[in-house]
């Protein structure tokens, strides 16, 4: 079991209640898209995996580990273990391809060696080469949010969470996208996708958990049941 929600809640200090008592379990290799109308609680969830926020009762954990437990000093090993793709992309302008993947691995401490090495690596995996020197002005949305999976996966994440990674991109650039993660998935990397694109999700045929004010509303195999 990868990722363990026992009876979460998450209370804010203006007391929206964006989570009520959630419990879910997550298998490693999973693929998992996670859906609901804005406000259901999906970025809460997502936030409190990576420990950005806390939850206000409940546990949670991640490879066998309590998030909320854990020492401060012990925050940027479990963020080493969870990559993340943003909507917006969220690259450095004034950092080219190569050097935007670089950075992920600079912040958490890595040797030069393994970044020389590594970073090559998982820019043809997102199939990229020929743009290592590009910046991310001279690239297309589909290129961009490439080089922002790259990024979530130079640290061998054993999780990988995509916040609306298609959400500015057309219909045919997201599918490309969703093939990239579906490869990721099957190489053993475990998947939870927030998200709204209805048609993407109603051919992937993958498990759907559903957020409904806060709550699960359905939480469904294969994803056929989706309207």
């Amino acid at each position: 079991m990868l990722v363990q929600f026992y009876n979460v809640s998450k209370v804010y200090s203006n007391g929206v209640k964006a989570l009520d008592d959630i419990s879910l379990k997550i298998d490693k290799g999973e693929f998992i898209f996670l859906m609901g109308a804005s406000g259901a609680g999906k970025s809460t969830l997502v936030k409190l995996l990576f420990r950005e926020e806390l939850p206000t009762r409940g546990q949670i954990f991640l490879a066998s580990r309590s998030v909320v437990r854990m020492k401060r000093a012990e925050v940027p090993k479990l963020r080493r273990n969870v990559g993340i793709v943003f909507q917006d992309f969220k690259l450095l302008e004034n950092k080219t391809v190569s050097e935007n993947v670089a950075f992920a691995m600079e912040v958490v401490g890595a040797n030069t060696r393994d970044i020389k090495q590594r970073v090559p690596e998982v820019i043809k995996m997102v199939s990229l080469q020929g743009k290592e020197d590009s910046f991310p002005g001279e690239l297309s949305g589909g290129e961009q949010q490439r080089v922002g999976i790259a990024r979530a996966l130079v640290n061998r994440p054993v999780l990988l969470i995509a916040d609306e990674p298609t959400g500015n991109l057309d219909f045919e650039t997201s599918t490309g996208i969703m093939e990239l993660l579906y490869d990721i998935n099957r190489k053993g990397t475990t998947v939870i996708m927030a998200t709204h694109a209805r048609e993407l999700v109603k051919v992937a045929h993958k498990r759907i958990i559903t957020l409904e004010k806060g709550k699960i509303a359905s939480d469904n195999a294969d994803g056929e049941s989706i309207a």
